[in-house]
């Protein structure tokens, strides 16, 4: 079993089948751009955030602007949310914890976005705050989104269980000192170095996870 006194959640590919989505909103603005964008890419990118995404884009010859098109693919992203589906076993745990433990959802996606997705899909008011890439200076793979979670929920870092998806994510959450279940929706070479458990889905998580509200000095 892993204690935890607070839960910090990944949201793209962790809680939202996103990834599949985030994929062909990319590969149809890298088109309009005049380029091409492969599931290698996207793979290489998940996790890092969208500011990345674009710089990888620019390296490949793309006309890119970061500022006016991290908006235009978000718009496009938007557009299509009502096409998301919440991954098997989130749901439940979320109502498991709520109440039990602080919770905080920290993506490395637009702030519009997240609030827009967690909302849309009625997971926001699981959480006592939210943390986006916009909130942060140094995205994942450092540490800045994790520990500004656990700042904002009052929650100590040692006592936080980090839940991610990608190697990124996961390198973050154990940079910051905390305990990391991974959930890898592909197989991902090193994940295993910085997770304290990876599993295979959000239930094998719940079941894991022993959930103990930290004590007032």
């Amino acid at each position: 079993m892993i204690t935890a006194n607070a839960l910090l959640f990944d949201m793209d590919g962790l809680m939202v089948d996103s990834e599949p989505l985030w994929f062909e909103v990319e590969r149809e603005f890298a088109r309009s751009r005049g380029g091409d964008w492969t599931h290698d890419l996207a793979h290489a990118c998940i996790g890092k955030g969208l500011a990345n995404t674009l710089r990888v884009m620019g390296e490949l010859g793309l006309p890119v602007d970061p500022a006016r098109d991290q908006a235009e693919i978000v718009d496009r992203f938007l557009a299509r949310a009502s096409e998301l589906v919440v991954k098997p076993g989130c749901r439940e745990l979320l109502e498991a914890a709520k109440g039990a433990v602080p919770l905080a959802a920290a993506s490395s996606s637009a702030r519009r976005l997240v609030h827009g997705v967690l909302e849309g899909l009625a997971l926001a008011p699981f959480f006592e705050a939210i943390v986006s890439g916009d909130d942060v200076v140094n995205p994942k793979p450092a540490p800045e989104i994790f520990l500004t979670a656990a700042a904002r929920i009052g929650a100590a870092p040692g006592g936080c269980v980090v839940l991610e998806d990608s190697l990124a994510g996961a390198t973050a959450g154990h940079a910051a000192g905390m305990q990391v279940i991974a959930v890898p929706e592909h197989e991902t070479p090193g994940i295993e170095r910085v997770a304290t458990r990876v599993v295979a889905s959000l239930v094998e998580a719940r079941a894991m996870l022993r959930l103990e509200r930290a004590q007032k000095p």
